[in-house]
């Protein structure tokens, strides 16, 4: 799945979810591949969406409402062509809450609000993965840190008139 493709499943998400029976909007949290895609730009696809449910975070004992928010997200799946699990939370077993504070409102459509975690988020969560196809988003992170902090030198030095990094 490519930028335009999330974007279009999203939008259809939301769309899907105004037909439901569902407290809106849903509030999830998208983590993996789309941030990678989205705010360190280090890849064009993703082979999945992953998300934390923030309203009903234990889907391994759906709820009603847990199993309304999965028939649209099976909706979409069929309407699209898509995988079943083409969004899914399987990572919500692995990582600990998310602070709500510290989450950032990323799309906002009237039934559905997807968040980000901040960037040092998704770092700790790939490096406590300990998998080896995190190895190229680790090392973007690294690279994307590495190039604010040589900005800030930069600017600071511009600032103080040394014009030195």
């Amino acid at each position: 799945m490519d930028s335009n493709e999330i974007d279009t499943y999203l939008h259809a998400l939301d769309e899907e979810l105004a037909k439901r029976l569902i407290r809106k909007p849903v509030h999830i949290v998208v983590v993996g591949g789309v941030y990678m895609l989205f705010f360190l730009r280090n890849r064009a696809a993703t082979k999945d969406v992953d998300i934390v449910p923030l309203d009903f975070p234990d889907s391994t004992n759906p709820t009603q409402e847990t199993k309304v928010f999965r028939s649209a997200i099976n909706a979409i799946a069929k309407t699209y062509r898509l995988r079943r699990d083409w969004m899914n939370d399987v990572v919500a077993a692995f990582i600990p809450p998310l602070p709500t504070e510290s989450l950032i409102l990323w799309r906002d459509y009237p039934n559905l609000q997807v968040y980000v975690p901040q960037a040092d988020c998704i770092l700790a969560l790939k490096l406590l993965a300990g998998r080896e196809r995190d190895a190229e988003d680790i090392a973007a992170f690294a690279l994307s840190l590495l190039f604010k902090r040589e900005n800030r030198r930069s600017l600071i030095a511009m600032r103080s008139g040394t014009g030195k990094g």
